[in-house]
């Protein structure tokens, strides 16, 4: 079955991706990441409704389609249409991303989750969408902290993961994760030619290990901040692409054209799933609509205004909607809610840390390495790498007579420069004010280490982003910078991706790339025995009895836990191991907790059940009141109910 599933999934996704690229004339690499941004809206209509499982049926209607519409054609124009994907298919390009992908499938599956903000979040709430079939009832997100974290990157996970729908397999979500992240990077390969076997191996590699000059977080777990960066990278690339779309007429009278079309709808698409990731997506989304309004102005094409307002409008609507669906279903974050309080009260200030915050970050940010281990060539500082993308737009900007999108005194060029030299001088300000404001009590931070950590992790769409679109850049304008009679023929066909090569070469973290890819199978069992050991006997009993709530969409558990010791780690992992059941954990003094108040508290969780861990306190003189059929015990589940005038728990049969 699970086969049978892959093999459906993987016709339908080639249907879908050589249509496009038949219909708006571009490559397979292009139209992949088109294709991944359409399958998270689908995914994401789906999840609004229940029902994330009907994806199979739409896979299906596809299949079916594309074959009444090749029938339909003529033997001359299905002739042509096979030519055409033969061709598309057979290109140095698509064979290369096909390598790329099938081999982080392969060696990433084994993979299971270790990263603590996994835990807190993103590997919780994907285990939830993946039992509930689609997104939690009102008060029952997984994640109470956590609870309007988009959901985009969530559900390309999501629709790898039921491909086994019998067995949650935590490798299925990393195969999920990094081919959404490679998908909006493999444009770069566009103008790769030739079947030189050994380049599109090392072009493959250089697509894995490009993110790791500046990133590490994403190749050990669900880092949300670098699917943003290969979103924005691939973005700006999509923005300066408007002169290398092919002009194709829809009709002969009409005057739309299918390459505005496809310009206008990518980078709409790209903008639409990139405020869907995160919810600080919102700032991406608004450099890029700068940067594409700044663009178009400068650029000699003539596009119509009304693309861009599209373009604008289309995060909104999709960001706007995830916003009214989380106010609907009572689902807020913490750090949202601090956010608001900053801005609408004075209940909180500016850090009383400052000074410190300020010396760790200019610590980090000027005198630590990037990277954890030692890089082979170059170990570049956030500083350092600021000054090297900002260079290459210098040198870019320089030859620009020999790259055709900055040539000398085109406004382009300069646009360009200033909009990265400001661009990434503004975000860097940014983390600053978020560390002293709504990160003040995050006193790791005040550490060089937990600072470049921070600064690593957050400023990915900058730096992840940037080196995406300059390597698009160079690849895509220095087809005539080799191409001089003094190099030898392999140089003057590869120049432009050697020097590439040679740069992931010399700068990039093989170490966490390669153990992101392969060195984590070591530690895999090592890994599980920890998460095994932060489940202690009271949350082994716990969980054992909320198992029979797994598949009740709209299911809250209040767990009162003795309030003898803080238990805030344990109760990360014991959440994860319930999703998809939502536990809201209290600490509570039950020797010394009046009944009216503990009614409250419950109340306030806005839970359907409640479970008591077991302890010495005289539990009775608190829940004996408004328990039903006998005295209250601890160590078994109880459902909730509540009229608001009074609370009733009834014990569920164990």
């Amino acid at each position: 079955m699970v086969y049978v599933m892959a093999v459906l999934h993987i016709c339908a996704v080639l249907a879908c991706i050589l249509w496009l690229a038949h219909y708006f004339k571009v490559s397979l690499v292009e139209a992949i990441p088109v294709f991944v941004c359409v399958l998270v809206f689908v995914l994401y209509a789906l999840a609004m409704v229940h029902h994330l499982s009907w994806i199979d049926g739409i896979a299906v209607a596809v299949l079916l389609l594309s074959g009444i519409w090749l029938f339909r054609r003529s033997k001359e124009e299905r002739k042509g249409f096979f030519g055409e994907c033969l061709d598309k298919m057979t290109c140095a390009s698509f064979i290369s991303a096909v390598f790329l992908l099938v081999v982080i499938a392969v060696c990433t599956s084994g993979k299971v989750v270790s990263w603590w903000d996994d835990i807190n979040f993103w590997a919780t709430d994907v285990k939830s969408l993946y039992f509930l079939d689609g997104f939690a009832g009102k008060y029952a997100n997984v994640a109470p902290e956590f609870g309007d974290y988009p959901p985009g990157a969530q559900l390309i996970k999501w629709w790898f993961l039921h491909l086994d729908p019998y067995v949650f397999r935590e490798g299925l979500a990393f195969v999920g994760y990094y081919m959404m992240n490679m998908a909006f990077m493999l444009p770069l390969l566009r103008k790769l030619k030739g079947r030189n076997v050994p380049m599109m191996i090392l072009m493959a590699a250089v697509l894995w290990f490009l993110p790791s000059i500046a990133e590490v977080y994403g190749y050990n777990g669900f880092c949300a901040d670098l699917t943003m960066a290969c979103i924005y990278g691939g973005f700006l690339l999509a923005v300066t692409g408007v002169e290398n779309l092919p002009k194709c007429a829809v009709s002969r009278d009409s005057v739309i054209e299918r390459s505005s079309i496809f310009y206008y709808g990518r980078c709409a698409l790209y903008l639409g799933v990139l405020v869907l990731i995160k919810s600080i997506g919102f700032v991406w989304a608004l450099f890029g609509l700068i940067f594409m309004f700044l663009y178009l102005k400068c650029s000699a094409e003539r596009r119509k205004p009304g693309g861009f307002l599209v373009t604008a409008a289309f995060p909104l609507l999709t960001g706007g909607s995830w916003m009214l669906f989380c106010l609907l279903m009572r689902r807020v974050t913490k750090t949202t809610a601090t956010a608001v309080k900053y801005m609408t009260t004075d209940e909180y200030g500016i850090s009383g840390y400052t000074r410190e915050f300020a010396e760790a970050f200019l610590r980090a940010f000027v005198g630590s390495p990037l990277h954890k281990d030692k890089t082979v060539a170059v170990d570049l500082t956030p500083l350092s790498l600021y000054l090297c993308i900002c260079l290459l737009v210098v040198l870019f900007y320089g030859i620009g007579k020999h790259i055709g999108l900055l040539r000398p005194r085109d406004r382009r060029g300069k646009m360009i420069l200033g909009f990265t030299l400001i661009s990434g001088a503004v975000f860097y300000v940014v983390i600053f004010v978020a560390h002293i404001t709504i990160f003040a009590t995050e006193t790791q931070y005040l550490e060089a280490s937990g600072m470049i950590s921070s600064i690593e992790r957050y400023g990915a769409p900058f730096t992840v982003g940037t080196l995406i679109f300059l390597a698009g850049i160079w690849l895509e304008g220095t087809e005539h910078l080799f191409d001089k009679p003094g190099f030898p023929g392999f140089v003057r066909k590869y120049g432009a991706y050697l020097c590439l090569i040679l740069f992931v070469a010399l700068t990039a973290g093989y170490q966490v790339g390669y153990y992101g890819l392969v060195g984590y199978r070591k530690d895999v069992q090592a890994k599980l025995a920890e998460r095994a050991g932060m489940i202690g006997e009271d949350e082994r009993q716990f969980l054992d009895r909320v198992i029979v709530l797994r598949t009740d969409n709209g299911t809250r558990v209040c767990y009162i836990r003795r309030g003898d010791a803080p238990r805030w780690v344990n109760n990360s992992y014991a959440g994860y191991e319930a999703s998809p059941t939502s536990v809201v954990y209290k600490s509570v003094n039950l020797d010394d907790a009046p009944t009216d108040w503990m009614v409250q508290e419950i109340r306030a969780s806005h839970a359907a059940y409640l479970y008591v861990e077991k302890t010495d306190a005289d539990v009775g003189a608190v829940f004996d009141e408004i328990t039903q059929e006998g005295a209250f015990v601890c160590g078994v589940l109880y459902r909730i109910t509540d009229d608001g005038t009074g609370m009733k728990l009834t014990q569920m049969s164990q």
